[in-house]
């Protein structure tokens, strides 16, 4: 099935006409520190319907993965948008998870942020697959992660008194 272009998923919103700008929380980052070394990652696998037959080495893993947008412009510096945090805990595996994104594309019976994720950026669009073991690990790195970067697509902020990144950004 094709991507829905961004202005189909538009047209499925018109009360919200979504473009999408990104962020970083500066005052946050200042404080910023993981429970978890996530200087390199497990793993980059390109997004498409074809991405859990690329998931080989992690398919039974649990962590936290990243959608990110690689554009690739043609200057220097390299830009790219990190979209999306995620996690994979208890007996969920990477593999069960990502068969909700793989479904969501073309599909505009799925929510907002999903249909964005999945199919505005299709030919652009990597995970990153960090490995880790322990849940509680894996919660407080996404929570803290979420707070420092604000991915647009994630639907909550756990800062008190904070809104939904879609919310800031609309």
């Amino acid at each position: 099935m094709s991507a829905l272009s961004l202005e189909e998923i538009n047209e499925q919103n018109p009360e919200k006409i979504y473009d999408l700008p990104l962020t970083l929380n500066i005052k946050k980052w200042q404080t910023f520190s993981l429970p978890v070394n996530l200087t390199s990652y497990s793993k980059k696998i390109k997004f498409d319907e074809n991405i859990r037959q690329q998931m080989d080495s992690i398919k039974d893993k649990k962590g936290i993965y990243m959608f990110v947008v690689e554009p690739n412009f043609p200057f220097v510096p390299r830009i790219d948008y990190l979209l999306y945090i995620g996690r994979v805990i208890k007996s969920d595996t990477f593999f069960k998870r990502f068969s909700d994104y793989v479904n969501s594309i073309g599909n505009k019976n799925v929510r907002r942020n999903i249909q964005l994720l999945t199919n505005a950026w299709i030919e652009k669009t990597f995970v990153y697959f960090f490995e880790i073991n322990n849940d509680q690990n894996i919660i407080d790195t996404e929570k803290q992660l979420i707070n420092i970067i604000v991915p647009s697509l994630n639907n909550q902020l756990y800062l008190k008194g904070a809104h939904n990144p879609r919310s800031i950004l609309n």
